[in-house]
C-alpha cells in the first residue's frame, strides 16, 4: 500500500477485493480515512 508504484487497483486485488470501489468504501469504514488519505499520510512518515 506504501509503494507509490502499486495502483490501489492492485492493492484491492491482492487483498481479494474483486473491484476497487468495494475496497474504497470498505477501507474508508474501517481506516475512518480513504486509501489515497492513507498513502499520502503514511508515506511521508
Amino acid at each position: 500500500m506504501l509503494k507509490p508504484d502499486t495502483s490501489l487497483a492492485e492493492v484491492a486485488l491482492s487483498c481479494g477485493f474483486h473491484d476497487q470501489s468495494h475496497f474504497t468504501k470498505t477501507f474508508k469504514r474501517v481506516m475512518n480515512i480513504t486509501p489515497a488519505q492513507y498513502r499520502t499520510r503514511f508515506r511521508s512518515n
